[in-house]
């Protein structure tokens, strides 16, 4: 258990690394290639579209054919993929191989959490999760502070050779070290995915919740590829200080998985819920003032903290919706996740052509706060 819990952990760090390396370059690649800030997000979004609609697929599939296998695999064309990007003599050929990039991650930290929610009981579910977190989200943040100083020294192409080469480590050392499966195919694999999915929805208010988990993320990492453009009208900042920022999210949620027991014990899940959907509007309607950069590294460890108690409790929810085909549910919840990441961009940017940055943030404080308190009333009484 512990062997294979470290195991995929390394596998969600590295992958995780990747996530949000290209946050804090926006305004460099933007220069570089000669398109404007909002076409340059495309980059974000097409990651995180790719990595969303590649989970109805992957999820499945690895419930059919063996989550470790596709964890392999996937991790193997993220690294080719990254090097391609780094090489990468256009925008269209960048965003491109981004896209791709973003489909092959998605067979990596959904099927890791679904492998994990597997190997552990019920009782231990969500602190066992809580912990894997670290993993995933100190991937995120180092990644994104990462690439904001390595960027500003080496160039944004170095930032793509280097996450490639730490997912090349990690999936050796999964290749090693993750149990042989057996596949569990069926005679007719198409019908029983489908079924699935079926019963993953009409399992209690599975939509609601769903909707829920999407408007979460939606606000919690909307904002993420405007914050260096944000900062550098405010303060003349660049890449390194928006990757500073970024990781401060990171850091917060690190700071969630390590106490996550302590967490659990004293607020409960209804308290958690609410608290956490207060405490990332209170950060969003912080990061709203133009107070000085350095104190956005505490509103975003507090948006991280904060989030991540919303998360954590989807994360676990999603995990039980149905025993048995905890890919396929994982693969949704994970859908919704990485939807809004896609989309998420799009909406703020377009609000932001039309309102004031403040009034912007306000909104989505509004709408994290009002899903921190309607969840635990309309979810997770049974």
């Amino acid at each position: 258990m512990n062997r294979l819990a470290a195991t995929l952990g390394a596998c969600a760090f590295a992958s995780g690394f990747g996530i949000r390396i290209v946050d804090p370059m926006v305004p460099m690649l933007s220069a570089e290639f000669g398109v404007s800030l909002a076409a340059t997000s495309f980059l974000v979004t097409a990651f995180a579209l790719a990595y969303a609609f590649g989970q109805p697929i992957l999820g499945p599939a690895g419930d059919s054919f063996g989550k470790m296998r596709l964890i392999l695999l996937c991790g193997s064309l993220v690294t080719v993929l990254l090097v391609l990007c780094a090489l990468a003599p256009s925008f269209p050929s960048l965003a491109v191989a981004r896209g791709i990039s973003g489909f092959a991650a998605g067979g990596i930290i959904p099927l890791a959490i679904a492998a994990l929610s597997d190997s552990v009981e019920a009782s231990e579910r969500q602190v066992a999760l809580g912990r894997f977190l670290i993993a995933s989200i100190l991937g995120q943040m180092l990644g994104a502070t990462a690439a904001g100083i390595v960027s500003a020294l080496l160039g944004w192409r170095a930032v793509f050779l280097v996450t490639a080469v730490l997912m090349g480590m990690a999936t050796t050392i999964a290749l090693r070290a993750l149990p042989r499966e057996k596949p569990e195919r069926t005679g007719s694999a198409r019908r029983p995915i489908f079924r699935s999915y079926g019963r993953i929805l009409s399992a209690h208010r599975a939509p609601l919740f769903f909707a829920m988990v999407f408007i979460g993320a939606t606000v919690a990492y909307g904002t993420f590829p405007f914050v260096a453009a944000i900062l550098a009208a405010r303060f003349g900042t660049g890449a390194f200080e928006a990757g500073l920022v970024l990781g401060g999210f990171g850091l917060g949620g690190v700071l969630y998985a390590l106490t996550v027991r302590s967490i659990i014990r004293v607020l409960g899940p209804t308290r958690m819920s609410r608290i956490g959907g207060l405490g990332s509007g209170l950060a969003l309607v912080i990061f709203a003032f133009p107070l000085p950069w350095a104190w956005n590294v505490a509103s975003f460890m507090m948006l991280g903290l904060c989030y991540f108690m919303l998360h954590n409790k989807f994360q676990t929810h999603a995990a039980e919706l149905a025993p048995g085909a905890t890919g396929s549910a994982v693969a949704l919840f994970a859908f919704c996740i990485f939807a809004a990441q896609g989309a998420g961009p799009l909406i703020v940017g377009g609000a932001l052509a039309v309102l004031p940055v403040g009034g912007v943030l306000v909104v989505m404080a509004c709408l994290i706060t009002g899903v921190g308190f309607l969840a635990p009333r309309l979810l997770f009484r049974n």
